[in-house]
């Protein structure tokens, strides 16, 4: 039997990551959302301004209006997911994509003169700032690791680190495999997985915004902000188990289904400058405040196995008897149902960003912008009090191995944004945009098994994590548009985005541990990593009114 001697813990410290980086990294990243006419640019409107989806982030592109306007953008999205791994293990998931229709964005900006050249605006706008629909499919080998192996290591080393996953799966295989009462954990190797994510939901924002301009030179904005946060999250995972390194038949499944509810608030800054008082060429900077949200999880894990268990005892007149007991699904299964609060805040944004027209005939406009996702900062709700008014309010706690966490695996990111407008006629226009994102997380992030998961004194989002974990990488965006003036105030624009984006899927974090029954030969939980894809194809179209 193995028993894990693990040398060095700072392996478990080095790029550790928990459930709630994860998904507070899904919570705070942003995706290319808006008006067909920004997304055609591929968000590189910032200094330009006049299109609504600046008031998300420089709010000073809402005070270039000069006539008041109010519009409405709908469409669809199409994904699909899988991994380039081996198909050992075939699971039937039903479908590999998906495609929603959206409403995803609605507003208006009310614009008056001050001045001869001057102007306050204010405007409201709604729009889908996240859209969390995807489907993900990885499939590999394991030879003989397992992810019920994990909680037989933590057994040994880790006991105030198990979770809730831990404590299911040790009570569907470990527990069953203790058929002989020497108190002892067994634990099961695998050949290989299946898994399956099935993610939908959306973050909303509600945008106010008050901007304004001085001598059409100086334009300056404010944006308040509320977020409304709706995920949710099927992840299946199954193995196949085995005996001797032989592949027998045996199978052990697992169950995540989650969602995530929220509300959340930030407020932005901005400006644009047009230095030359006799050219259209401006700069604009901006910064977004992180937001401040507070999110409550409920969590719904079961897991089922089914396999025989063997064994021999004397039998009493010098030989031996073969026994066999036989588990399946129908009793040896189990479940836990939890819900937790927790507050997290996002990282700050900062934006440059240039635009220049040429006369009425095209336009083009860059933007570059960074966030630093180490530092997203996660609170324990510990309990909550009514105050004199009857209001509810939470008493919360740093998360200090989280926030920790949060260091360590994620990292600073830029965003690039780079978009075109040509008009061959005025009732015409044609755009084109590229827009990167670079990788959130570090090349070494990985989930620790180490965490502290006391959910009174320890990280509460750890006591509800699962195993496994995906590492995305940089974000590829290709947009293109049309605008088209129809008579003269109405307008109806056009955009097609494409996406593409890749990942390593891993159904566990590899660790190394000692084989007792070899003299100390090192030996390996090895949980094979598999490069999986998220890319979409993205229509949408907006209808716009000036007046």
């Amino acid at each position: 039997m193995k028993k894990i001697l693990i040398p060095a813990l700072s392996l478990f410290a080095i790029g550790a990551m928990a459930q709630e980086t994860y998904e507070g990294a899904q919570i705070a990243t942003q995706d290319l959302n808006g008006t067909a006419k920004y997304i055609g640019m591929g968000g590189a409107m910032e200094a330009l301004g006049a299109d609504i989806s600046t008031i998300n982030t420089n709010p000073a592109g809402i005070g270039l209006f000069r006539r008041s306007w109010i519009g409405a953008s709908a469409g669809f999205t199409s994904q699909n997911g899988s991994s380039d791994g081996s198909k050992l293990l075939t699971v039937d998931y039903g479908k590999s994509g998906k495609t929603n229709a959206d409403f995803n964005q609605l507003g208006f900006v009310y614009s008056t003169r001050t001045g001869h050249d001057s102007h306050i605006n204010l405007a409201f706008n709604y729009q889908k700032n996240r859209n969390f629909n995807q489907i993900m499919q990885a499939v590999n080998t394991l030879n003989g690791s397992s992810a019920n192996m994990v909680n037989y290591i933590k057994a040994y080393h880790f006991p105030q680190s198990f979770t809730m996953q831990d404590d299911i799966i040790n009570e569907v295989v470990n527990k069953k495999l203790n058929y002989d009462g020497d108190g002892e954990v067994y634990a099961r190797g695998a050949q290989g997985y299946s898994a399956k994510y099935d993610n939908s939901g959306y973050i909303s924002n509600f945008d106010f915004n008050i901007s304004g301009s001085i001598h059409d030179q100086i334009y300056l904005g404010l944006t308040l902000g509320i977020k409304d946060v709706n995920y949710k999250s099927v992840n299946i995972y199954d193995e196949m188990l085995a005996y001797s390194g032989n592949t027998d038949g045996d199978l052990f499944g697992f169950t995540d289904v989650r969602r995530i509810t929220g509300t959340g608030i930030d407020v932005k800054l901005g400006a644009v400058f047009r230095p030359i008082e006799d050219s259209p060429f401006r700069f604009g900077l901006y910064i977004n405040s992180p937001t401040w949200y507070d999110l409550k999880c409920h969590t719904n894990m079961s897991a089922a196995a089914g396999f025989d268990v063997n064994y021999t005892t004397d039998d009493g007149n010098g030989g031996t008897q073969d026994h066999t007991i036989s588990y399946r699904y129908a009793n040896n299964t189990c479940g836990y149902i939890g819900d937790y609060k927790y507050c997290i805040s996002t990282p700050w944004r900062f934006g440059l960003s240039m635009g220049h027209t040429f006369g009425k005939m095209a336009a083009i406009g860059v933007t570059y912008e960074y966030a630093d996702y180490s530092a997203i900062k996660n609170r324990v709700v510990e309990g909550s009090y009514i105050d004199y008014y009857g209001e509810e309010h939470l008493n919360t706690s740093k998360d200090y191995q989280m926030d920790e966490n949060n260091d360590i695996s994620l990292k600073g990111v830029s965003t690039l944004k780079i978009g075109a407008e040509i008009k061959p006629v005025p009732e015409l226009a044609i755009r084109f945009g590229y827009n990167w994102q670079g990788a959130i997380y570090t090349d070494e992030g990985f989930k620790s098994y180490a965490i502290d998961t006391d959910p009174n004194y320890g990280s509460v989002g750890a006591y509800y994590s699962t195993y496994d974990f995906i590492n995305w990488k940089d974000t590829h965006r290709l947009t293109c548009g049309l605008g088209i003036n129809i008579g003269k105030n109405w307008a109806l624009d056009l955009a097609y985005q494409y996406s593409t984006q890749k990942g390593e899927y891993y159904p566990f974090t590899t660790t190394v541990f000692n084989d007792s029954s070899s003299s100390g030969t090192e030996d390996m939980n090895i949980g094979y990593g598999t490069v999986v894809h998220n890319n979409r194809h993205q229509f949408n179209a907006t209808l716009g009114y000036r007046f």
